[in-house]
């Protein structure tokens, strides 16, 4: 890089006071950090002073200084000439000599490349807190292809982001659709879809039956065995159960099995909004068990499984497990508060109605998420290929 480049340092002999002030600007350090390219709308104010060094179009700038390696040596490229700019003091720019054989939006991605961070993290040295020398970066090598090849790639590096950009937005767009619906559904009165509609308060108790989750257990019983049980996570996180979420354990007959349809909830959490979070298991595997800060809940015939579990999950009801959970430091409910919960069952042809309704809510906003998946696997791929 010294071949090809020079560097020069940002603010020096600056105060607190000199700063947020004056007709000059200056690039912060968390501009940087957060940005491969500058945002010119994020820089603070400082004084016109001759002795610092004008930033100007095509430089790129390096974090020299962070409390972790992977965010020393992050680079930003500035794309516009801004007039009377400085860098600030916890980075220092670089100039290439031939700006016309480089392209900006090529190095905004070469230098935060895969291969290349791999060598800032080498460089970054300290333990509570990691710098690194202007000399060490300059010693380092980068390729860059003819020009016109850079801008091509520069182009499909930025095609892929917004592509990312779009699918990112189609996602909360979803989510918000997926929540007022789901809010609409389960938690206000909804208009009469079928004549028989008969909603009616039940006691969860009158619905079914509760057990608890494994007990009598060390650390050494778990992470092998024949059996699997369903972690804390995967209650807390999921309304359905996700069967590839599931730890090792032995076999004992002892313990309450797991089976199709039955319901689980959280029992025990450092925080209320955790206590009392349902998760519907819907599969027929055997030797099946629950953790022990859970307690499962088994439906009896007279209602939908899915259609509870998504019920549970409504604001309605989470507000009054809210008010159950009993704790200072970490909260707990007991099985018996929670059977003592009202919950409004409406007739079996709007349950079965509602229930497929968000299912398939759940399977578009799955299928979103994987086509997301499948955009940032491709672009890693592309930033792992075309910069050596």
């Amino acid at each position: 890089m010294k071949n090809i480049g020079e560097s020069f340092s940002g603010l020096s002999g600056k105060k607190s006071s000199d700063f947020g002030h004056g007709e000059a600007k200056y690039i912060t350090y968390l501009n940087i950090l957060n940005n491969p390219i500058i945002d010119t709308k994020l820089t603070d104010k400082i004084e016109i002073d001759n002795k610092q060094h004008l930033v100007k179009k095509g430089d790129i700038f390096f974090t020299i200084s962070s409390e972790t390696p992977q965010e020393v040596g992050l680079s930003s490229v500035l794309d516009t000439n801004l007039n009377e700019c400085y860098l600030n003091s916890f980075s220092f720019g670089y100039r290439l000599k031939e700006i016309s054989m480089f392209d900006n939006l090529f190095n905004s991605y070469n230098f935060r490349s895969p291969n290349f961070r791999r060598k800032m993290y080498i460089l970054a040295q300290g333990i509570s807190r990691y710098n690194i020398s202007k000399k060490a970066v300059l010693n380092e090598t980068i390729c860059f292809p003819k020009i016109s090849e850079q801008k091509q790639i520069g182009k499909l590096i930025k095609l892929m982001n917004s592509l990312l950009s779009l699918q990112h937005r189609k996602m909360e767009l979803e989510n918000q659709t997926s929540k007022a619906i789901y809010n609409y559904l389960f938690d206000k009165n909804k208009p009469f879809y079928f004549k028989d509609n008969k909603t009616k308060k039940v006691f969860l108790k009158e619905l079914g039956t509760t057990y608890s989750g494994l007990s009598g257990k060390n650390k050494t019983d778990f992470g092998h065995g024949k059996a699997k049980y369903i972690t804390y996570l995967n209650v807390n996180k999921n309304t359905i159960a996700n069967h590839n979420l599931l730890d090792l354990i032995e076999i004992d007959k002892k313990q309450n099995e797991v089976l199709n349809g039955d319901i689980l909830f959280t029992i025990s959490s450092e925080t209320p909004e955790e206590v009392g979070l349902a998760s519907l298991w819907p599969y027929d595997d055997t030797n099946i068990y629950l953790n022990s800060f859970c307690f499962g809940f088994r439906p009896n015939s007279k209602i939908n499984n899915l259609w509870l579990a998504y019920e549970l999950r409504s604001l309605k009801i989470r507000k009054n497990m809210y008010k159950l959970a009993q704790g200072i430091s970490r909260y707990n409910l007991s099985k018996k508060s929670v059977l003592n919960l009202q919950v409004d069952v409406p007739s079996d042809a709007e349950q079965n109605f509602d229930s497929k309704f968000v299912k398939l809510i759940n399977i578009q906003t799955k299928f979103l998420s994987n086509e997301r998946n499948e955009l940032l696997l491709l672009k890693k791929f592309l930033l792992q290929n075309l910069f050596i």
